[in-house]
């Protein structure tokens, strides 16, 4: 479903531009008290813990999770903000990033690798902030809002008035729909959200 009422600019891939990543593997099985988050290049358990949520947890939501730390180097936020990913469909627990993905967002600087992991119960408790980029995982979030702990927001309240509210999948577009044109709008509408959440974290995190 196409959005009718874009608020970003779409805008062609940059080469060459790089980001770390500090993915790490493993997976927390339900009733873990322990969650091992994606890892950053700092660990400290008084980190706010960001996590993104969408319904693989192999393409959307690890996107969203490397603009997120892209957007907090060189901040007085880094080193101070955990970020994550998660996928709430079981059944894509441990599957490949999306290759195409993978490639396309490394055109845009943002380099993804690794697995798809399950959310877990500690996931959801132990998140200072939960961020839902489709229907699946904001319901998901509905069913599970007892353990939630911290705030639980779509990331459809970023964008404006009339938009789509959802970050598209990329395994749902029309048949005339131009593949390369479907995934740059999903860069693109993440990467539109996540600049606006950004701005919205210091007054969404206390310390």
């Amino acid at each position: 479903m196409n959005n009718t009422n874009k608020p970003w600019k779409r805008r062609k891939a940059i080469k060459g531009i790089k980001s770390n990543d500090f993915s790490s593997s493993g997976v927390n099985n339900p009733g873990n008290s322990n969650p091992n988050w994606d890892q950053e290049s700092y660990v400290n358990d008084d980190l706010t813990k960001i996590l993104f949520l969408s319904k693989r947890g192999m393409s959307r939501s690890p996107l969203a999770r490397e603009m997120m730390r892209s957007l907090l180097e060189g901040t007085q936020l880094f080193g101070r903000i955990r970020c994550g990913s998660r996928g709430v469909s079981q059944a894509y627990d441990q599957c490949p990033i999306d290759a195409r993905m993978s490639k396309f967002s490394s055109m845009f600087g943002y380099f993804l690798q690794g697995f798809s992991r399950f959310v877990t119960i500690p996931d959801l408790a132990s998140a200072d902030i939960i961020v839902t980029l489709d229907h699946e995982s904001e319901e998901f979030v509905r069913v599970h809002n007892s353990y939630v702990r911290g705030i639980s927001q779509p990331i459809g309240i970023y964008f404006s008035q009339g938009s789509f509210p959802y970050i598209q999948d990329p395994y749902d577009r029309g048949d005339d729909e131009d593949v390369d044109d479907h995934y740059d709008e999903i860069v693109t509408s993440i990467e539109y959200g996540c600049s606006k959440f950004f701005a919205q974290l210091p007054s969404l995190i206390s310390y």
